[in-house]
């Protein structure tokens, strides 16, 4: 075994978790080539994964990307706790026909450990008994005893960590360790400035929508927002996921633009974001709690009495090897910090997870309750200012009451095939006395219209991935989906005469990708989904969603650098409640022809790279065209003596090219980190 002294940790590039882990400066090691193997006397009768011959020139590498690196090129995926092992340790990977035996014993010397066979294609790292224990790898017992605790799971083997090799298009991780440590609750605040190109207004406490500011760009004349999955199961209404408890989340996945289409369709014409949660139980499987309970006050220039703020949360863990479950709930609540302000909030999330030798289970389910009254602008609505009622914003009482519930299964054929499938429930009632039809709303208040009501939607996925070839010739990865959304939804819009419009739509998607590796250096992907969407008739119901991309990884010593390129093209179809005009807040709109559905394709362009395990730096240009965006125009005009009247009609005659760069830098040494982001966007009508 080499040792190896410590050092910082890696910066995050690719598909990893945002770069604020800290550890303690020191000397890097010296990175001979190794060559010896292992007998199969060394190894006796344990699992086949561990057998496998790698071959690994990456360098000097944080402990983090080693892993990852050897997951992938032993082709298997790989579980383990961050909390376990140093990450931030720079250890050595060059290797040649070197079995998975021998390299993880090289690098985690020293970690009380053990390589634990899951299955034919997985393995997890577990905590063997005693602090000073030794590493361990090779013991294969089909015993799930010893499969200590998944806490902050990470799963390599698609994606590394540390740096994805094969995944040709820009795709930020923001770790649940990250968001917990700045306490934040909204959506906004969780991927604020961690996520290049994505930009969200901060939300107020009265506010019922996350209101997406810019995602590369604008995709639409009314509200762009990404696509919002919570645990694979897809949400009813994007815009209303706002509020969560950050001790539930594990990571946030976003990919920007419509590069993610290709899998995920219909609605990801301007990225995909997806919230997975913790399912963790205790390392020794007896019940925890943790209670929190914050208070503070809150004043403004417009609140005569300063008022109370609070903020309680409680969680409890419980689970052994096999099983664990999570309950977790938290309520917030802040007076009249403006005239006639209040917001009340009641947050509660289950988690549940049940492991066996070929598979894991999952369960999720989160309850989210939400009261609030939004008054006009103090000053719109003060007396020396004179502003019509039409420029008030979201002003009301509201209200809304969402659900989310689902189970996911992985089960691992053999060393070749690994299945999911995913089914969930997403649904909401909301209601709200804003934006009523005599007024001439903002776009956020449109999207509030256009949501008021309940929706239910039905989520299932299936997916099987097969891995064929070797790492050091030529190796294919192939990725076969079956999706099924189905939607029913009620808009009500409140007025002297309310005005109700029902809806239900469904979208089917077969989705095949392939990703081809040389010589584990360059890699080619293509994918296609098909996709079948109710809400197209009249245009032919079907549409397809192309993705291309190639993939070029170098290491030089201690440096790794990635150079990718992307296409992606996505669709949104114009729901019913915009075509009965609550788009841009017009009513009365004549109905022509069928409206085709908005898109958004384009390219984009990067590199990341890595140097030791300290400096990361992440660049992307992008080149994004939407058209066929819906706008009313008016059809034809009548004058009379008294009256004026103006008609209008819905029609796809817009455009918006969306060109810009994104930077994200990042630089670790020993206890202190630091990071940086810029980007730039240049949107123009056409």
């Amino acid at each position: 075994m080499r040792q190896i002294t410590r050092a910082a940790c890696a910066a995050v590039c690719g598909l990893a978790a945002l770069p604020l882990l800290s550890g303690q400066a020191g000397a890097q090691p010296s990175c001979a080539p190794a060559s010896r193997v292992v007998s199969p006397a060394e190894t006796g009768r344990e699992s086949k994964i561990l057998q496998r011959k790698i071959t690994l020139g990456a360098g000097t590498v944080a402990l983090r990307e080693a892993l990852g690196r050897v997951a992938e090129a032993g082709r298997f995926r790989l579980s383990y706790s961050a909390d376990l092992l140093e990450l931030e340790r720079l250890v050595c990977l060059e290797y040649k026909s070197a079995p998975v035996i021998q390299v993880l014993s090289d690098i985690l010397v020293g970690a009380s450990v053990r390589a634990v066979a899951v299955g034919a294609n997985q393995l997890a790292l577990t905590p063997v008994n005693g602090a000073q224990a030794p590493a361990r790898v090779g013991d294969a017992e089909s015993g799930m005893r010893k499969v200590g605790q998944l806490d902050s799971v990470v799963v390599t083997g698609n994606s590394v960590g540390a740096l994805e090799r094969s995944v040709p298009a820009a795709l930020a991780v923001v770790s649940g360790d990250q968001i917990s440590r700045h306490g934040a609750t909204t959506v906004s605040r969780m991927i604020n400035g961690a996520v290049p190109g994505l930009w969200v207004w901060e939300q107020s406490p009265v506010d019922m929508l996350t209101r997406y500011a810019s995602v590369r760009g604008a995709s639409s004349f009314g509200v762009s927002y990404p696509k919002v999955y919570l645990d694979g199961i897809e949400a009813a209404n994007s815009l209303l996921v706002t509020h969560f408890d950050p001790d539930a989340i594990s990571r946030i996945e976003v990919i920007r633009g419509p590069q993610g289409a290709a899998l995920y369709g219909a609605d990801a014409i301007s990225g995909v974001l997806n919230i997975v949660t913790r399912q963790e139980g205790t390392e020794s499987g007896a019940p925890r709690a943790q209670v929190r309970s914050q208070g503070g006050a809150a004043a403004s220039d417009y609140s005569v009495p300063t008022v109370l703020t609070q903020n309680h949360a409680a969680t409890l863990r419980y689970g052994n090897t096999r099983r664990s479950v999570r309950l977790g709930v938290r309520g917030a609540r802040i007076g009249a910090f403006i005239p006639d302000a209040f917001s009340q909030q009641l947050n509660a999330s289950g988690n549940l997870r049940f492991v066996n030798s070929r598979g894991v289970i999952t369960g999720t389910l989160r309850l989210f309750a939400h009261d609030a009254r939004a008054p006009g602008s103090p000053l719109l609505s003060s007396p020396e200012v004179l502003v019509p009622s039409a420029l008030a914003d979201s002003a009301g009482r509201q209200s809304v009451r969402q659900f989310t519930v689902g189970t996911t299964g992985t089960f691992t054929q053999n060393e070749r095939w690994t299945h999911s499938a995913v089914v969930g429930l997403d649904g909401y009632v909301l209601s709200s006395s804003a934006a009523t039809p005599e007024t001439f709303p903002t776009a956020i208040d449109s999207a509030l219209r256009a949501a008021t009501g309940n929706a239910l939607r039905a989520t299932f996925r299936a997916t099987s991935i097969g891995r064929f070839g070797n790492e050091e010739g030529t190796s294919t990865t192939l990725t076969i989906a079956a999706e099924h959304s189905a939607l029913r939804d009620e808009t009500t819009m409140r007025g002297p005469a309310d005005l109700s419009t029902r809806d239900t739509r469904s979208n089917t998607g077969l989705v095949g990708q392939v990703s081809t590796g040389f010589r584990n250096t360059f890699f080619l992907t293509g994918g296609l989904r098909l996709e079948r969407n109710t809400a197209l008739a009249g245009l032919g119901d079907f549409a397809t969603l192309p993705m291309l991309g190639a993939t070029a990884v170098h290491s030089f010593g201690a440096t790794t650098i990635k150079l990718r390129s992307a296409f992606g093209k996505g669709i949104r179809p114009v729901q019913a409640a915009s075509r009965a005009g609550a788009l841009m807040g017009f009513t009365g709109l004549l109905f022509g022809s069928p409206l085709s559905p908005e898109e958004q394709s384009g390219t984009e362009f990067g590199l990341d790279a890595t140097v030791g395990g300290s400096f990361g730096l992440h660049v992307t240009r992008f080149d994004q065209r939407a058209s066929g965006l819906v706008q009313p125009v008016s059809v034809f005009a009548r004058v009379g003596p008294r009256f004026r009247h103006v008609g209008y009609e819905l029609q796809n005659v817009g455009e918006i090219t969306n060109r810009g760069w994104e930077l994200q830098t990042s630089l670790a040494s020993g206890p202190w980190s630091i990071g940086a982001m810029f980007s730039r966007v240049d949107s123009r009508v056409g």
